[in-house]
């Protein structure tokens, strides 16, 4: 297993996590606000993966699932993230996390061997990250937030089937083209979608700073995602990834921003590194 990348994808998505978490709480009070921030994120990913790709190849074939990947990213994000402005934060969150469910089952149609008891040990963690994340007493469910988190599910879900279809492909060496092409076009979608909004609004020069870092991590996870997604089977690879990145996410905001835990977190927590621990042994 190459423990260095999953070390360093998960480290890139907690750090990504706290920064978003404290620009979030601080500076990203409206939507044109947080398209903005996402605009900088995904301008900075594109001009990295875009020196990467300098003499490098790309395939039709690349351009076109990149650009499906790239849509459908963006697409996910903005399903998100108004799911989580009307809806409870911790159903929220257990839905967009439940996608994993899609790419994860996906192994078997490209003749990876399907275990019951990894699936078994997805729901656990499934149940103990519902159990970390913390309540919204005062957010209610109605029919909008049913249809965002619906679309994010999807969205999330059908980006990881993406990756799986191209890194199966005779064109999976083409990372770095798939990768430019998906963040550019993410890029032309959120600048779309600003035109709608509000584009007089600016952001400060800090949260700009923290968009270009976000950016860097965001470029780091998916790359060596990629990469990965192309080694380990899918029951492996997404619940441990994903997994990973949302309990150590809940640590880390417990530590630094000094969020109390409360004793369900807690189990939570402890609950979802368990089975994270689980997934990779269970054969």
């Amino acid at each position: 297993m190459p423990i260095p990348l999953i070390i360093t994808s998960v480290f890139a998505a907690v750090l990504q996590n706290c920064l978003t978490n404290r620009v979030c709480k601080k500076n990203l009070d409206t939507n044109s606000k947080i398209n903005l921030f996402n605009i900088f994120v995904y301008v900075a990913c594109t001009l990295l993966f875009g020196a990467m790709l300098i003499g490098g190849k790309l395939s039709l074939f690349t351009v076109i699932f990149g650009s499906f990947y790239g849509i459908i990213a963006a697409l996910g994000q903005f399903y998100k993230v108004h799911a989580l402005q009307i809806g409870p934060m911790n159903i929220t969150l257990l839905i967009t996390t439940s996608s994993m469910i899609i790419p994860t089952m996906s192994g078997v149609f490209f003749g990876e061997k399907f275990s019951i008891a990894k699936l078994c040990a997805v729901f656990v963690l499934l149940f103990f990250i519902y159990l970390s994340l913390q309540k919204d007493v005062n957010a209610t469910f109605n029919k909008k937030w049913v249809f965002y988190c619906a679309f994010a599910f999807l969205s999330i879900g059908a980006d990881g089937v993406i990756q799986k279809v191209h890194q199966k492909s005779e064109y999976k060496p083409e990372i770095t083209g798939f990768l430019f092409v998906a963040f550019a076009f993410a890029v032309i979608f959120n600048i779309i979608l600003n035109k709608g909004i509000n584009t007089k609004e600016k952001l400060p020069r800090s949260t700009i700073l923290f968009a270009l870092i976000c950016g860097g991590c965001t470029f780091a996870m998916n790359y060596i995602n990629l990469q990965l997604v192309g080694m380990l089977p899918s029951q492996l690879f997404f619940p441990l990834i994903n997994g990973s990145a949302i309990v150590l996410s809940s640590v880390m905001s417990a530590v630094l921003f000094k969020e109390r835990l409360s004793k369900r977190q807690m189990v939570g927590l402890i609950g979802g590194i368990l089975s994270l621990i689980g997934i990779c042994i269970v054969p």
